[in-house]
């Protein structure tokens, strides 16, 4: 295909060319038919092709049709044919992407539930429609169940779709069914369901696709939730053009680790909101090879000229820059590329027409203008409406004289355009602003801070920062005075999603009012840079020059004069984006790899100070929590290795990948000498601190399992109960494990971390080029050489005294009988050496669950299985039946087995 036959693009004012490409357009005659009716198209001419990339491995076409064609037939058979729609309560994978296709095969549509959202914000969002059946992962099923209350039916999803037919149920879809609801922000502070059609999402398919070129060599990501308007262009772009869809989760370390993922999966086309490329873009050295990146795809808020200016310096020339208008009722409504010759336009521009998609500027009066206007968009096909909320549909989508079967629809965007076409975009009207891409409702903010006991009044803004757009509180006192800035945040994320989260609190004697006493947002102050008054800590100066490097790099990355060393970083405002550059900065100044779980853990600049210089502070405690907050019982881990620093922060990734309702406590392992008398009624003291009495969800992992199940024997001989003991992949001690561990202690810190990071190493260097070769070695000998000067000398031999006491104190003890039931974790290497047989002697009873890789990489490699495992048992430890007999929600998956005590 020529280039003259692909969209004309443009600058300021010469018009840029997209590069021609090899492409099936997708024809008009492609939107009437159902979006089922595409993909089984789809399908038959790519079946072996790779649909799905995550996490859990890759899905080809014919396999994730499969799977779809089960869930439909599931759907559509017996007593499950229900009319109603589908709850999707389940991680990005291949698992959501089949349900959600089978969902639209049986002539359903679904509403996609995003995991992260707070318990009050899900429940919202579920009181408003009426589910048939809620489809949920094995991780999310207590979520589930919670949000069901035996109203709902729920499903597991890898039951659903690995059983019955597998062939396309070839039922009628018409294009004018509904496809999905998706829920946004809403004004009233009831989230707002908008409609879209199959005929809709094709038509915004075809439009991109167009636009972009999509063909089956290409890889898209998927980087946000799909309960956002966002992720229907990445979902559908790729399943309905045979090409690739690669989830990919933001979270905890992430977004540091974005560009390597995006290197190592050769992604074609990144769609993200400017925020999040803004955070990646500026890490990135040239030591990542991008070469396999052919767009750069913003959306979601404005794109700034600085945005454009880190593009072309940080990216090949073969890349284009794409930005556009779209929104959760119109996906696709501008479209604007760029290469690095293009000139930027002077605005955040919004792009050129698309097909079937027309832009008229208002003003005040709602009549059509030549300078600057709110942007309405002319279509036949905006969404369906508003869920059961007919009034509100009329009044914003209104039909067109004279032309049948068009609405229009006022986005809130003011925008004016350029004598060849161009849009620009000039900012929003009302109070609607977008937040990381997300559409956020100021009122729905403000009432949720007006819900918070202490405030008497609130008002929320949105203010532009280095990072984008960043929402601002301007709060009132009551009567009973006013909670800390970290209580309020704490308060507000009960009701809301962290985007909608202000960022600064203003705190006002009164609200700035107009004559007629409504509050007058433009008399708002702007936050100032001074330290905030309302922080729960008093100010400490920074006591070393370590302390002070810390302070110094939070209050330039938060934008603050001055930061106290025991002052909270996200207390202060920060966020992911803002955590990842103050992380950066300070790796480099310090020359030490931090990572994001180091923040969360250590969120002030003298713990973070602390835990730079690789020391526990003077008088700490055996007891450090891995993560905060959470509803549900505490869960407290004892971990392997040394017991202490990196074995901790292992754990801690575990018990994000549990879920963020669970608060997780870990334990020191302390200085040498140990004793596991000692080291288990040390340990039992500090966690009645904590929880003074049971049940008690106990968690051990390799040789901490050990001191797990002496904690457990010691509170049995006190009267508490233990709701739950669960060893990972735990070693028995015996006469043999402590010749083998006397014989091996001397190669730590190395041991087998060292040659398993090798062999790592080595895999790279064979995929890579010869030029990037000699960059990646010379990277890896450069931070070897920086660890290596880490552990050195008295501290090299303090690490292995600290081991070898550690883990041969563990290996000398014998373990007794415990009287409850012990759940086992099993590695490969922990059924070669037979746990099972090893554990059921001290036991009442023992559950196995097996998860892949060895000793070395199943808690690093595979986390994400041991999790489910996990969350599954502290669920089921934490039911009201408390897993008794009888209950079928304990019965034991296929993976697992309850073994007999031996006599």
């Amino acid at each position: 295909m020529s280039s003259e036959q692909l969209p004309r693009e443009a600058g300021r004012s010469v018009r840029f060319v997209l590069p021609a490409r090899a492409f099936a357009r997708f024809e008009a005659s492609e939107v009437e038919q159902s979006i089922g009716g595409r993909f089984e198209k789809i399908v038959r001419a790519n079946g072996p092709r790779v649909a799905v990339r995550g996490p859990a491995g890759i899905c080809t076409y014919a396999e994730l049709n499969a799977s779809a064609n089960r869930v439909a037939h599931a759907l559509t058979t017996g007593l499950h044919a229900v009319p109603g729609p589908v709850a999707l309560l389940l991680e990005p994978g291949a698992s959501l992407l089949a349900a959600m296709l089978g969902t639209l095969k049986a002539g359903r549509f679904y509403i996609p539930l995003d995991p992260d959202l707070g318990p009050s914000r899900l429940a919202a969002i579920f009181g408003e429609f009426d589910a048939a059946i809620l489809l949920a992962d094995e991780p999310r099923l207590g979520s589930a169940s919670l949000l069901a209350q035996d109203r709902v039916p729920v499903w597991l999803v890898d039951q659903v779709a690995t059983r019955g037919p597998s062939g396309d149920p070839g039922l009628a879809v018409s294009p004018d069914d509904l496809a999905y609801v998706l829920f946004t922000s809403g004004s009233t502070g009831v989230p707002k369901g908008v409609m879209q059609s199959h005929r809709n999402v094709l038509h915004n398919v075809a439009k991109l696709t167009n636009g972009l070129g999509i063909a089956p060599d290409d890889r898209l990501t998927l980087l946000s939730s799909v309960s956002f308007g966002a992720s229907v262009s990445d979902i559908f772009g790729a399943l309905l053009n045979g090409a690739s869809v690669c989830p990919f989760s933001l979270r905890g370390d992430g977004l540091r680790n974005l560009p390597a993922w995006l290197a190592r999966e050769s992604i074609t086309i990144c769609h993200s909101v400017p925020s999040v490329f803004r955070a990646f873009a500026s890490a990135l050295d040239g030591r990542v090879d991008l070469s396999r990146l052919r767009v750069i795809k913003l959306g979601g808020e404005p794109a700034l000229a600085s945005d454009f200016e880190l593009y072309r310096s940080r990216f090949p020339k073969s890349c284009l820059f794409h930005v556009g208008l779209g929104s959760t009722e119109m996906n696709v409504i501008r479209q604007w590329f760029a290469d690095h010759d293009t000139d930027w336009p002077g605005a955040s521009p919004l792009g050129y027409a698309v097909d079937e998609t027309e832009v008229v500027l208002l003003d005040e009066e709602g009549r059509e203008t030549t300078g600057e206007g709110e942007i309405a968009v002319i279509a036949k096909t905006l969404a369906v409406g508003y869920w059961k909320d007919k009034v509100r549909t009329a009044e914003v989508f209104r039909p067109v004289p004279g032309r049948e079967g068009a609405r229009l629809y006022r986005t809130g965007d003011l925008g004016r355009q350029l004598a060849d076409g161009c849009l620009l975009y000039v900012g929003r009207k009302g109070s609607r602003v977008k937040v990381r891409g997300h559409r956020v409702e100021l009122e729905e903010v403000e009432l949720a801070l007006a819900a918070v006991a202490g405030v008497r009044e609130a008002a929320v803004a949105g203010r532009e920062g280095p990072q984008g757009l960043r929402l601002v509180a301007y709060v009132v006192r009551g009567a009973d005075g006013l909670p800390g800035i970290g209580a309020l945040r704490r308060a507000l994320a009960e009701r809301l999603p962290d985007y909608m989260i202000p960022s600064s609190f203003v705190f006002l004697s009164e609200l700035p009012r107009t004559s007629s006493f409504k509050v007058d947002r433009r008399l708002l102050p702007e936050p100032d840079s001074a330290r905030p008054d309302a922080l729960e800590t008093e100010y400490v100066e920074p006591r070393d020059n370590r302390e002070a490097e810390v302070a110094r790099v939070f209050a330039e990355v938060l934008g603050l004069d001055g930061v106290g060393v025991e002052d909270d970083f996200f207390d202060l405002g920060g966020s992911s984006l803002s955590g990842v550059d103050a992380l950066r900065r300070l790796s480099d100044s310090f020359g030490s790899e931090l990572s994001a779980s180091d923040l969360l853990e250590a969120p002030t600049a003298a713990l973070l100070a602390s835990r730079i210089q690789s020391q526990a502070p003077a008088g700490l405690g055996a007891l450090v929590c891995l993560q905060r907050g959470g509803n549900r019982r505490p869960v407290f881990f004892v971990p392997g290795g040394v017991g202490e620093g990196g074995d901790l922060l292992v754990d801690a990734r575990l018990a994000r990948r549990v879920g963020s309702e669970f608060p997780f406590f870990g334990f020191r392992s302390g200085a040498a000498p140990h004793v596991v008398d000692e080291l288990s009624a040390r340990n039992v003291r500090e966690m009645r601190a904590v929880q003074p009495r049971g049940p008690y969800l106990l968690v051990g992992e390799c040789v901490g399992g050990i001191l797990a199940h002496a904690m457990a024997r010691k509170l049995r001989e006190t009267g508490e109960d233990v709701a739950l003991l669960a060893l990972l992949d735990t070693p028995f001690p015996s006469p043999f494990r402590r010749l083998l561990h006397a014989f091996r202690w001397v190669r730590a810190p190395w041991g087998d971390n060292l040659f398993r990071r090798l062999r790592h190493h080595w895999t790279v260097l064979r995929t890579l080029e010869p030029p990037r070769r000699s960059v990646y070695t010379a990277e890896k000998v450069r931070v070897a050489a920086r660890r290596f000067r880490a552990i050195h000398g008295a501290t090299r031999q303090l690490l292995q005294r600290q081991r070898a006491s550690y883990v041969g104190a563990l290996f000398a003890s014998r373990p007794t009988p415990f009287d409850g039931r012990i759940h086992l974790v099993r590695s490969e290497t922990g059924r070669r050496a037979g746990l099972a047989a090893a554990w059921v002697r001290v036991a009442a009873g023992i559950e196995v669950a097996d998860v892949p890789g060895d000793h070395e990489s199943y808690l690093r490699e595979h986390v994400d299985r041991l999790a489910v495992v996990l969350r599954r048992w502290l669920e089921q430890a934490g039911s009201p039946a408390g897993g008794e007999a009888g209950d079928e929600s304990d019965a034991p998956s296929p993976a697992h087995r309850v073994l007999p005590s031996r006599p």
